[in-house]
């Protein structure tokens, strides 16, 4: 007997035992069923304040002056859901409470001229619970807040990402309750967020109010890149032109096609022209002479002109060499040894005259002598500037034979085997 009581005593314990475990079980799968269904309705209420708010940005955008002339900085124009229904931004019959029985609107204020700040807000109705508007904002994304029981007084943007105080906008909703921010300027939605599409008359939507850091990643597709400051890079720089209104700086630059310039090709250094493959080029590394690197000769089909022309050897022509130097014969020159011509031929200095290039010139030349006879004969000649003569022929009463005749201080003088007087006589003579 005592056994068996002892057994149905411990098959009681074994019963209780099991239905605590089966308790608990059914107590936390009803509180996760709650927390579900609670997420869900946090879901839908975000989900439902989030349509309204998308609703009223595109009604003040089309509506824009109408509300600016009616708000001021301290009383907002309402936009309630059974306008927007009227107005056809919102379908008929939708709702402008959500699950928890508040009432969501719009509110917006001039804070200054031409400008609306707009919130989407929600009043009355239940008393949500702290971790519910978290919820709520959080699902809304970066416009959603909510006003907290911390400080009822301001609608908390997500994460502290902003803050509104209610008393811009005259309501006080209490703790429990959620907001969306929407910021307008000139009638179009504007935020702190960077818009991918433009903004008609509104480039600031598409401007950044700060330093942009893509975190080593990349730009692609760039059309135009316009800076108004320095462009850095410890990369390359690859495009396909590059224009430049001031300077361009770089250690080298290496063109592959032609080097166009409205201006100079400076050199800063003793350098100039190099040709890397010849190894020949035009440099200069002092003030006087421009000098051609490695020695290379210089050629050209053209002209060369200069105003001296020197040469340290020999002086080469391929076909005649042509003085344009024009000389009067027997006036002063310096130095000796230049070239220059008349009228007649080539003109050369020496002994500080210009003259004729040495050598016997053939000339007729009248000259008489004094007395017939064998000998010495004095004789007279019209040009005195002649240094000796040479007879090669007579004319006149009797016959001649070649002679030569020379100058002295005292005349000329003619000498001859044979001679008979008078007559006229032709000379070879040289100066």
């Amino acid at each position: 007997m005592t056994s068996k009581r002892k057994q149905r005593g411990f098959l009681s314990l074994d019963m209780a035992f099991g239905l605590i475990v089966f308790s608990v079980v059914v107590t936390m799968t009803i509180i996760w069923q709650i927390r579900q269904m609670d997420a869900q309705d946090y879901r839908i209420a975000a989900d439902q304040q989030r349509t309204i708010s998308e609703a009223q940005a595109k009604y003040l955008k089309d509506n824009f002056n109408a509300v600016l002339n009616n708000a001021t900085a301290t009383v907002p124009v309402q936009i309630t859901v059974p306008m927007l229904i009227n107005t056809h931004y919102l379908p008929a019959g939708f709702s402008s409470t959500n699950s928890f029985g508040q009432t969501i609107l719009g509110l917006a204020r001039k804070p200054n001229p031409n400008q609306l700040e707009v919130i989407v807000v929600t009043t009355g109705g239940q008393t949500i619970p702290e971790m519910g508007i978290r919820a709520i904002a959080e699902n809304l994304g970066g416009p959603g807040g909510f006003i907290s029981t911390t400080n009822p007084n301001i609608v908390q943007g997500v994460r502290g990402g902003w803050q509104v105080a209610l008393s811009n906008y005259a309501i006080a909703p209490g703790p429990g309750h959620t907001a969306s921010a929407l910021f307008l300027m000139d009638g179009a939605l504007a935020n702190d967020y960077l818009y991918r599409n433009a903004v008609p008359n509104h480039p600031e939507y598409n401007a950044m109010n700060t330093d942009l850091g893509m975190g080593n990643y990349n730009i692609n597709n760039v059309g135009s890149l316009t800076a108004s400051g320095n462009v850095a890079t410890g990369g390359d720089v690859t495009a396909r032109n590059v224009t430049a209104t001031a300077n361009v700086n770089a250690v080298t630059a290496n063109i592959t096609g032609d080097t166009y310039t409205g201006g100079w090709f400076r050199t800063r250094g003793d350098t100039g022209w190099y040709s890397e493959k010849w190894g020949g080029g035009i440099y200069q590394n002092s003030p006087d002479w421009v000098q051609v690197y490695g020695n290379k000769n210089f050629s050209t089909g053209g002209e060369i002109r200069a105003g001296k022309l020197s040469s340290s050897g020999r002086t080469q022509v391929g076909e005649y060499l042509q003085l344009d130097g024009a000389a009067v014969e027997g006036n002063d020159c310096s130095p000796n040894g230049m070239w220059a011509r008349d009228a007649n031929g080539p003109l050369f200095c020496g002994e500080g005259k210009w003259k004729k290039p040495g050598g016997w010139e053939f000339q007729l030349i009248q000259g008489t002598c004094q007395a017939p006879y064998r000998g010495s004969v004095t004789c007279s000649l019209g040009d005195t500037t002649w240094k000796s003569c040479s007879l090669t022929g007579a004319f006149g009463v009797g016959d001649s034979e070649a002679g030569y005749i020379f100058r002295n201080t005292s005349g000329w003088y003619l000498s001859t085997s044979r001679l008979t007087w008078p007559g006229l006589f032709y000379w070879s003579c040289f100066k």
